[in-house]
């Protein structure tokens, strides 16, 4: 996705520790799950 350059959303992750104790989701996947959303115009990301 190039919204934000992906060494740039590294480096945020890494500063705020983004992914800390994150098991099976991580940032980036929540990243890409809310952009599709917000892009798509969803309201909830349980609609169908």
């Amino acid at each position: 996705m190039s919204l934000i350059p992906e060494r740039d959303f590294k480096t945020c992750v890494d500063r705020y520790k983004g992914n800390y104790r994150a098991r099976n989701f991580s940032c980036k996947d929540q990243f890409l799950v809310m952009s599709y959303a917000q892009l798509t115009g969803r309201e909830c990301i349980l609609c169908y």
